[in-house]
Order: C-alpha cells, then structure tokens, then sequence
C-alpha cells in the first residue's frame, strides 16, 4: 500500500518525450508536497484502465494520466467509484478533454503543476453501450463526445504519422474528404423522454462538452457539470448549407468568448437561428439506431470501429478532475 501522499503517473511508454514525463513529474511532485511518483506503463491490451484502479486501490492520493484522449478516458474508467482524482497531462493530438478544462497545452510542466497543485474539480462522465455490425456489444465511458457520422469518418480517415509531425491539422485534409463524400445517415434517436426522432444528418454527436481544437465551439450549451447529454444533427446539404454551418460554428465560438455578447442574443430569442443548420437537444440519456447500415463510430476523438445502435447516458458529477486554479 502506497500512503495518499503518493501520485501515481499512468503513461505510454512507447511515446516520445517519457524522459520528461518522469522528470517534470518527480521535480513538481518535491516542490508541491507529495512523495516520489510511482510509474505506471499502459500496454496494448490495457490503455490505462487496469493501471488506474489498480494504483487507487493501492491508496495514492492522485492518479495523472499522460497522454492523448485515450489514455485520458481510460484512465477515468479506471477511477471510478474510487474517489481517487485524476490529473491530466495532455500529449495527444486532440486533448480535448484538456482544451475544455484549460488544462495547460504544449507544457509538460505546467500540466503537471495543475494536477499536483490545482483545484478538484466534480465533472459528468458519459457511459455508452454500442452495437457493431458483427452484433457484438461494447461498454466504454466518454469525457467530451461520441459520435457517428462525418465526425467518426473524419477520425477514422486521419493519418497517424501526419497527426504524429503536425498534430490537429492533420484532421484537415480527413475533413475535406469527408465533407466532399456528401453522404448522409439516416437515424433514429430519442432523447430523455422525448419522442422519437427520424434524421438524415452528416453526424449525430452527442457531447458532455463542446469545444473543438483551435478554440471552437461546436456545441455552445454544453457543461461538462450539468448531468446533461447534449444531441447535435448536422443535416448539410449542398455549398449553402456549408456556409451557414461555418457561420453558425463561428457564431458559436465568438458568443463563447465575448459573455456579453452572448447573453445579448440570447435575449433577442435569435441563438437558435444562428445555429441553424444544426440541431439541438438535451436529456440525461438517448438511444439511437441507424437505419442504413453499419457507420464510422468515434469516442472522445478515437476510432471506435463501426455501430449500428448505441445508448448513451450521463453519471452527474462522478469523476474528480485536477484543474487550475
């Protein structure tokens, strides 16, 4: 048994940069009071999960989990219920979860800082249970969105070793093909207790929060501590329906940053017609089945394979995240 003075360090030792890792983690963790790190590799057959619980369970005060958005979702499927927090080192591509907790980017040190030092901070964390077009059933938790669509197709379709040299813009050359594809899925979702919905959308995403690399907002009444599931359609068809998806992003991600702004609109009752041509609902939970066969299928901006069906639900409040203070 280790005693709650202790952090352990959940990392992927095939990445580059594990010197660091070790290095910054072992200098932050004297200057902010805790004990030496304990090291813990992932390995192909366990991204983290295993390693997570098993470290809570031998008593650390803070498991930190370093590496890209995988790492980070399967480490918090291995703290739950522990009470144990998790600190986050983002050195992925996306780093999603990071960019909407402003968890420090590009710095290994100052990510380390804020898990060792920061606040704990209570988020949602989204569990799904998806079908795949052999019928065989899987169980994963989710931190910032899911997704089938262009979005899965944009995923699946990036290079890993363009992702490697540039990062995110690697997904741009993945996002032109799928946009000139124009194919659209038909689906068939509910939402909460709401009816049932008939759509043919470019994506059906359903999101614990909404922002994007580079600052956007993809979906602007997303919180990731409201136990609420927010369900995007993106029904595009056509040059002029891009546009005014472009336009409602750029909305959406300049009201985001100027508060004022946004309240403002909101007041004139016109929010709902910037976002047009996207679709939004809230609940707690949703189930979806598409109609036309099997679909590209992302978790938290990894390829999750292919689904036919999918439930997805919302755990109010259930991990504990290190953030700034």
């Amino acid at each position: 048994m280790f005693p709650a003075s202790r952090v352990a360090v959940v990392y992927n030792p095939v990445k580059p940069g594990t010197d660091a890792i070790r290095r910054h983690a072992v200098d932050r963790a004297h200057r902010h009071g805790w004990t030496d790190p304990v090291f813990i590799e992932t390995t192909i057959d366990d991204p983290g999960a295993g390693q997570a619980a098993e470290a809570a369970a031998s008593g650390v005060g803070l498991v930190i989990a370093c590496g890209g958005d995988g790492t980070v979702r399967s480490v918090a499927r291995g703290l739950i219920g522990t009470g144990v927090p998790m600190g986050v080192v983002p050195t992925g591509t996306g780093n999603l979860l990071a960019r909407n907790l402003d968890i420090p980017l590009d710095d290994v040190d100052a990510a380390f800082a804020t898990a060792m030092a920061g606040r704990s901070r209570l988020i949602d964390l989204g569990e799904v249970l998806f079908t795949d077009a052999d019928g065989a059933e899987h169980e994963d938790v989710f931190l910032v969105m899911l997704g089938t669509g262009m979005d899965a197709e944009l995923v699946a379709g990036a290079d890993d070793a363009l992702k490697a040299k540039v990062g995110w813009i690697a997904y741009v050359g993945s996002f032109t093909r799928a946009v000139l594809r124009g194919h659209r899925i038909k689906t068939l979702f509910t939402v909460g207790s709401g009816p049932k919905t008939y759509s043919r959308t470019r994506t059906l995403l359903v999101a614990n929060c909404g922002r994007l690399q580079a600052g956007m907002v993809l979906v602007p009444d997303a919180v990731i501590d409201d136990g609420k599931l927010d369900v995007l359609t993106l029904g595009v068809k056509g040059p002029v329906a891009w546009i005014r998806a472009a336009g409602a992003l750029t909305a959406h991600t300049v009201l985001h940053r100027v508060p004022a702004l946004r309240k403002l609109v909101a007041g004139l009752g016109r929010a709902r017609r910037m976002s047009e041509p996207m679709e939004f609902s809230q609940g707690a939970r949703m189930a979806a089945t598409v109609l036309d066969g099997p679909a590209a299928f992302q978790i938290d901006g990894e390829d999750a394979g292919t689904v036919t069906a999918f439930e997805a639900s919302i755990k109010h409040r259930a991990l504990t995240v290190r953030v700034g203070l």
